[in-house]
């Protein structure tokens, strides 16, 4: 199936939705965002209002969700944020958000490497990705019945998989360093009578999301 069918299936509010778990971790000094992948806008516009940023730019894949942004944020560039030729001056923006959007991509090493040069020294870059080592995709490998989803961890969109070890890998690697790590988990009874059983051991499994927040390494 064709990748724009794949995304024309999802629902609007895959596109649109306020990440406070995201909002909380920029700078309260950031005076410029780009947010890569910003959907129809709403996280970016929700930092510009609470922290007053001076300007909020998105890169979004689809027209459809960038045509929403557009109403919310100071410009919105549509297309694959590998392909784009970006016209920022180096070090331009003090925050980069990238919230689950690398495991869309091709390449995400690339990717990390190409927004570095957009982030100012003191600058940080704000990364989310799933988990592919959560205890549900875990067990359907172990059990073979591994299939993909509309949603989630095995989304169909997602190009890339990632375990904490391979994501602190990948961040080492394209010049970043890790200064703070964040974790959505799973906390139904069953993770937590989980947790309780294992003595603790399987709680790492219950992460089905990290949040990283990067400044760039001197290199």
């Amino acid at each position: 199936m064709p990748t724009n069918q794949l995304y024309a299936e999802k629902n609007s509010s895959y596109y649109g939705l306020v990440r406070e778990e995201i909002l909380v971790l920029i700078p309260k000094n950031a005076r410029r965002l780009l947010d890569v992948g910003c959907g129809s806008g709403d996280t970016s516009r929700a930092a510009k209002d609470r922290l007053g940023l001076q300007e909020a730019v998105g890169i979004e894949l689809f027209e459809s969700a960038a045509s929403a942004a557009r109403t919310k944020l100071d410009r919105v560039i549509v297309g694959a944020i590998e392909e784009l030729e970006l016209d920022f001056s180096e070090g331009y923006f003090d925050c980069i958000l990238c919230a689950d959007v690398l495991e869309h991509t091709k390449d995400p090493w690339l990717n990390l490497k190409k927004l570095r040069q957009f982030l100012a020294d003191d600058g940080v870059l704000i990364v989310s990705l799933p988990n592919l080592r959560h205890v549900v995709p875990v067990l359907k490998i172990i059990f073979d019945r591994l299939e993909y989803e509309e949603s989630g961890i095995l989304d169909k969109t997602h190009l890339r998989f990632f375990t904490l070890h391979t994501m602190r890998n990948m961040f080492r690697e394209t010049g970043f360093t890790i200064q703070q790590i964040e974790t959505n988990r799973s906390r139904s009874w069953k993770f937590k009578l989980l947790n309780l059983f294992s003595l603790g051991l399987l709680r790492p499994f219950s992460v089905f999301q990290y949040i990283f927040v990067l400044k760039k390494q001197n290199i």
